[in-house]
């Protein structure tokens, strides 16, 4: 169970600042105890038996709990050999010198429950001794090519990718650190372009790499494993022998033969998916659609637009345990019987507003209004929407109607009164529910959208302003969201084909990026570097993004992360689905900074993963083009762009705004031009299924 005395003194930097949390025995300063030359097994020593200077270490052992703490990194990290029995990745032993409490019980967490490996965390090989840095590829792109001595390939028979070399980004620790053993070459798939789920990949070094003094060969063990011949025994490295060799041959097919190999990590990517997608699908199939009650006429703006509030249900909830589950041990995880089959765990009814264009601006189409669901940021409500120079207000002068809820554990939701809304989404407390809290809100837009998708919701004439029933046009339906509506929207979009398109403002991908760069509301660079890691001042120099717990961190979240999701919306959509049109906005300044809620770097992230470029003019280039050949900065005419995406399907970009007023995170509401780009871009999607990019 997470330690409370942890949790509590966590929360309390959160909130009030506190300034430190100690761990259970450990000291705060000084080096760790994951160094120390050479590895488990005898693969680590220089000038081995096979003559080399410099050896990678891979190390083969009897039992996965010889690898554990500073020999963890004995066998590379992420490798399908660190499978237990049940087909999830074996986390016990991951290094935690300084016994966070938090981190430990993270692990203990995670058990029995990750099948697979994260397709976006960083992974670990090791070496004897120094490497020289020069031999390694120049950046991400250069990696791709087939004489690179780092490649990251697809090797798997099912995979449409076969053979792809993907970009890779790599980090070489040469000294020991707190949580870094020495001698380790970290990588990690280049941001933007996240490996696929359920898909087998080898990272695989070869003899281009160089030491920087003498010669480099493979451990005596990976020698053995790549030979022509299997070694009969251990029976551990019998068996991993047989395993690899279909990768062996994949990546011979590709150009890399057996015998040029120094180092490999062969593993199975996850699908953080998954379950999302089941889970929407099954709704849709067997879960009984909403219908609205309690309709109520209420403020008027004369001219722009009519305001209705209601309620709607059932929703349904699949987080089993006693909601909030603000602690572990309280539940959260998402439920499945035996078959695989989603079990509802409650249900509820939601309040919802609902915003109408003035029946004289804007008379009613004849198959009704077109209609975008909008979802609010952290600590806003199901009215956020409604304000002055916001999203109701400003798309009914469209002639566009909006409805707006209360998000997960807001407003009179279930469990909404029993904590801090942003403590409970983002739990730190509670891994199991961090990881479903966000497939939950985004069922929760797929049970909106059938509101009017298939129970064809409309004002009813008894209340209506008009005295006529006001319908809604559902081919016409459309997603707006803002901040932690940013964040379940891409999942929304991608499982979901109800919506033509959407508008993301402040929608940021990769925990990696978050937990190193997010300053608003909370610091929680600061708390990850002080706090989480319990590392002094003077050690902090060793986190990035490619840092081990960070990875950790990372592989955990991987479901809640719209960096998974995003490449579905528009490059490889469902089969059945549509590819749709994205506008994203971000607020940043030429050094990067602007927006302290969403880090304008995971933005930028988001957007080269889901293929947008970014529209000129450009305030800081994404760093992600340099290794991403097909995304280029465009302009945009008066007349705007049409058809840029998916084959001239779809419609979309970045665009990238100087903050003005106030933080970055609020470009859309502090510029009026900014605000205005959304909604037109929104009206243009209205009335064409492939959208129009308008002029900024």
């Amino acid at each position: 169970m997470v330690s409370r005395a942890w949790v509590t003194c966590l929360l309390g930097v959160v909130l009030i600042g506190a300034a430190s949390c100690s761990s259970d025995d450990a000291t705060t300063s000084g080096s760790g105890g994951n160094g120390g030359a050479g590895g488990t097994g005898g693969t680590g020593g220089s000038s081995g038996s096979s003559g080399f200077d410099v050896q990678s270490v891979y190390h083969v052992p009897d039992s996965l709990d010889a690898l554990s703490d500073g020999t963890f990194f004995d066998h590379p990290w992420p490798s399908d050999f660190r499978l237990d029995s049940d087909g999830s990745i074996h986390l016990e032993g991951y290094p935690n010198p300084r016994s966070v409490p938090l981190l430990r019980d993270y692990v203990k967490a995670m058990k029995g429950v990750i099948h697979g490996f994260s397709p976006v965390a960083a992974g670990y090989l090791r070496f004897s001794g120094s490497i020289d840095e020069s031999s390694l590829p120049s950046g991400p792109l250069a990696s791709t090519e087939a004489t690179s001595s780092v490649q990251l390939i697809d090797v798997d028979p099912d995979s449409p990718d076969l053979g792809k070399r993907w970009p890779v980004a790599l980090h070489w620790q040469a000294e020991a650190g707190v949580y870094w053993p020495e001698h380790t070459l970290a990588f990690m798939p280049a941001f933007g372009h996240p490996l696929r789920g359920a898909t087998r990949y080898a990272l695989v070094v070869t003899d281009g790499l160089r030491a920087e003094t003498g010669k480099l060969g493979p451990a005596d063990e990976l020698a053995e494993l790549v030979a022509a011949t299997a070694p009969a025994e251990p029976a551990a490295l019998a068996s991993h022998y047989a395993a690899l060799q279909p990768t062996l041959d994949a990546l011979d097919t590709a150009g890399v033969q057996r015998q040029h190999i120094v180092h490999l990590a062969a593993f199975t990517t996850n699908d953080p998916t998954a379950e999302t997608q089941v889970l929407a699908d099954w709704v849709k199939q067997n879960y009984q659609a909403p219908s609205a009650s309690a309709w109520e006429a209420k403020d008027q703006v004369a001219g722009v637009m009519d305001v209705y509030e209601g309620m709607y249900g059932p929703s349904p909830d699949f987080q089993r345990g006693e909601i909030p589950f603000a602690s572990f041990g309280d539940g959260g995880e998402l439920t499945f019987d035996a078959q695989g089959t989603p079990v509802v765990q409650r249900e509820f009814d939601l309040r919802f507003a609902l915003t109408v264009p003035d029946a004289a601006a804007c008379p009613m189409p004849e198959d009704g209004y077109p209609i975008v669901l909008y979802a609010h940021g952290t600590g806003g409500n199901y009215r956020s929407f409604v304000r002055s120079g916001h999203e109701g207000p400003k798309l009914a002068e469209r002639c566009i109607a909006t409805m707006g809820i209360d998000q997960i554990f807001h407003g009179t939701r279930p469990g909404a009164d029993k904590g801090n809304p942003e403590v409970l989404f983002f739990n730190v407390s509670n891994p199991v529910a961090a990881r479903a809290n966000g497939p939950q809100s985004a069922i929760d837009v797929t049970q909106q959208a059938r509101l009017f998708t298939e129970s064809k919701a409309s004002v009813p004439a008894s209340v209506s302003r008009t005295g006529t029933e006001i319908r809604f046009d559902t081919s016409r339906l459309m997603f707006m969201g803002h901040s932690q509506g940013g964040l379940n929207g891409p999942m929304f979009l991608a499982v979901d084909d109800a919506a033509r398109g959407a508008v993301l403002s402040g929608s940021a991908s990769l925990i990696s990026i978050t937990l190193l760069e997010k300053t608003e509301p909370v610091d929680v660079a600061a708390l990850v570097r002080s706090v989480f890691l319990a590392l002094s001042p003077a050690e902090q120099s060793e986190l990035n993004e490619l840092h081990p717990e960070i990875s950790l961190a990372q592989t955990i979240v991987d479901p809640t992360d719209p960096i998974h999701y995003v490449p579905m919306i528009i490059q490889r959509p469902r089969p059945g689905f549509a590819p749709k049109s994205i506008l994203m906005t971000e607020g940043v300044n030429a050094d990067g900074s602007g927006d302290s809620y969403a880090p304008p770097h995971g933005i930028e992230v988001e957007a080269v993963a889901m293929g947008l470029s970014p529209i000129d003019p450009v305030v800081r280039p994404p760093a992600e083009l340099a290794w991403s050949p097909d995304l280029a900065a465009f302009s945009v005419p008066s007349a705007g762009v049409s058809g840029n995406l998916a084959g001239g399907l779809a419609s979309g970009g970045l665009k990238q705004w100087v903050p003005q007023g106030g933080d970055g995170h609020f470009v859309i509401y502090n510029i009026p031009a900014a605000m205005d780009q959304c909604t037109g871009f929104l009206r243009n999607l209205a009335d064409d299924p492939k959208g129009r990019l308008p002029a900024p």
